[in-house]
């Protein structure tokens, strides 16, 4: 799927994301800070152990201290607060594959 001129991959659950192949680099992950069958920092964790080192844009509606301390182990390139504008998407887009270009 092409979208704003970005390849996209979309999952439904994070299970599918663990199974699936994804880019080694010139990529980033956007993730839910609350998804069902884990949080996105555990699926992020889960990323990182076998070896996907992608930055991460986290994205959330929750500002509770509970929900910030989920965002903060993920260590995001960028965060963005629901509801969010397409112009910030693709401005933490941006700030994300740059941040994964210079760590190379």
């Amino acid at each position: 799927m092409l979208a704003a001129g970005f390849h996209v991959m979309a999952f439904d659950r994070p299970r599918a994301v663990l199974d699936s192949k994804l880019p080694k680099a010139d990529a980033c992950l956007i993730v839910d800070v609350h998804l069902p069958e884990m949080n996105g920092a555990q699926l992020c964790e889960s990323l990182a152990a076998s070896g996907c080192d992608l930055p991460v844009i986290m994205m959330t509606g929750h500002t509770d201290y509970g929900t910030r301390d989920l965002v903060q182990r993920t260590k995001p390139a960028a965060v963005l607060l629901k509801p969010f504008t397409r112009a910030s998407l693709l401005e933490a887009i941006s700030k994300a594959l740059a941040a994964d270009k210079h760590d190379r």
